[in-house]
């Protein structure tokens, strides 16, 4: 059947809202497992790394499995709906329990962290994947499937904005026992139920809202499905998506730069405290926060950049733009050229830098998700099957990989390092140039690199619009 051209904006807004959801829970996983795991309960820098390659290394099993099961399911409510629902309450109860542990010892909280970050990643990936695969079913139209996946960022980076405005304006306030609110156990358990909340709140209310329309959506040939088939089918569809030059292109681009972004994102709290010696809620929270409004404008920018430059170019340019702006201040930082910690001059120049950074890494965001949608057309017109589940799994995969990568490095590189640990811990100027060197120049090549792979992929407009008008004549 043809999918509408169009989309509703009350249809985009509901969609978009799930996103909520995912952004809420891994702002907060990104900015607190790797501290509050090693700076607060104390556990090993490398050993919490090393637990959450093994967390990245589950997903690496279940992302294609939901995913393929996704892409072959038969149901009276569809082969969305079951799995969307099903990733509710469950991720929900899950995060609480991944931030509240009931044992002690570093054996017994390693063991304790493998299995629910293990387990609320594959809570959460029943939701996640079959949400992402619904977004490229809703319209085959190029440029409104960049609205489409605009509004889907807009409502990631406003729960993101929301969690962290939470952190940094009320649960990490200074107390009387910790000057550093980051370092008191006891606010962990709240904010874990605040955001396990939000997470099950938002997800449920989007998935009413666009529910009725998943029905509509195109499916193409599906095999019948069973689990004696399982694993058949998840190695021939991934198989079948890297045989895809386009696919291969976003998905190897994706690993090198998530990987970039998630050790500087893994890091974040050591380089606003420790490298640039943030000191106060305020400074930590108008810079921790400065993100947002240029991702929320990039994300209005990203439709009209798309339409003007192509995705290819809006990827290309923008990610060149987002690392000159984390990289270069750094650098300079380093070599002595760069407003000393404490002055204002200092903060201001970092609320500008986490501005533009913004602005400039969501549009390549939207034009990396609205070209994956394109390639799963060109896989149909291939082998006369919808692969947006498997697709996206992979794609998911990569992102959460970023953070299992770079938290890996991370903990490795604060080992090699020797850094101390501890609220009262004496950090050197060595301590310092060497979280630099990790935050700086090695955030770049694996991000530049990242860029060339997404540099050579060559599925354009003009190539798209072919490939829809055969997918017309095909489908009768």
């Amino acid at each position: 059947m043809n999918l509408p051209e169009k989309v509703s904006f009350s249809v985009k807004a509901y969609y978009g809202l799930g996103q909520f959801s995912v952004g809420s829970f891994g702002i907060m996983s990104r900015l607190c497992l790797f501290f509050f795991y090693s700076q607060v309960l104390g556990i090993s820098p490398a050993l919490v790394g090393f637990a959450t390659a093994v967390a990245t290394v589950f997903d690496a099993i279940t992302d294609p499995i939901i995913g393929s099961i996704s892409d072959n399911f038969k149901s009276k409510y569809g082969r969305r709906l079951p799995f969307l629902f099903a990733g509710t309450l469950p991720t929900s109860i899950s995060i609480f329990l991944l931030f509240n542990p009931l044992v002690t010892g570093d054996a017994a909280l390693f063991y304790w962290l493998v299995f629910f970050s293990c387990l609320t990643n594959f809570l959460s990936t029943l939701f996640v994947i079959p949400y992402f695969a619904v977004g490229a079913e809703i319209t085959e139209n190029y440029d409104e499937r960049a609205s489409v996946v605009a509004f889907r960022n807009f409502f990631y980076f406003f729960g993101q904005a929301f969690v962290m405005y939470l952190a940094y304006g009320y649960f990490f306030l200074p107390s009387e026992e910790f000057t550093n609110g980051q370092l008191n156990p006891a606010v962990y358990g709240p904010f874990s139920v605040v955001v396990a909340m939000l997470f099950l709140v938002t997800s449920v209310i989007s998935i009413f809202g666009f529910k009725n329309h998943i029905p509509n959506n195109y499916r193409g040939n599906m095999e019948s499905f069973s689990f004696s088939k399982i694993f058949l089918t998840i190695f021939r569809d991934i198989f079948e998506a890297l045989s895809n030059y386009s696919f291969r292109m976003l998905f190897f681009g994706n690993v090198f730069l998530t990987i970039s972004a998630g050790i500087s994102f893994t890091l974040e709290l050591y380089a606003l405290t420790f490298f640039w010696g943030l000191s106060g809620e305020l400074s930590l929270l108008l810079v921790g926060l400065a993100f947002y409004p240029g991702a929320f404008l990039g994300v209005f920018l990203s439709n009209y950049l798309i339409q003007a430059f192509e995705k290819r170019n809006v990827m290309v340019w923008g990610i060149i733009l987002w690392i000159l702006f984390i990289v270069v201040p750094i650098i300079l930082s380093m070599n002595g050229l760069f407003p000393a910690s404490g002055t204002v001059t200092l903060i201001v120049l970092l609320i500008i830098s986490k501005i533009i950074q913004g602005l400039v890494i969501i549009p390549p965001d939207v034009a990396f998700n609205a070209a994956m949608a394109d390639t799963a057309d060109q896989q149909e017109l291939v082998n006369s099957k919808r692969q947006e589940g498997i697709f996206f799994a992979s794609a998911y995969f990569s992102i959460k990989a970023s953070y299992g990568i770079g938290a890996a490095i991370a903990g490795v590189a604060l080992t090699l390092i020797g850094w101390p640990t501890g609220s009262e811990a004496e950090i050197t100027d060595l301590n310092i140039y060497n979280l630099g060197i990790i935050l700086g120049p090695v955030v770049a090549v694996f991000g530049l690199i990242g860029g060339f792979i997404y540099s050579k992929y060559d599925l354009t407009r003009e190539k798209h619009e072919q490939i829809r008008s055969q997918l017309k004549e095909k489908r009768g």
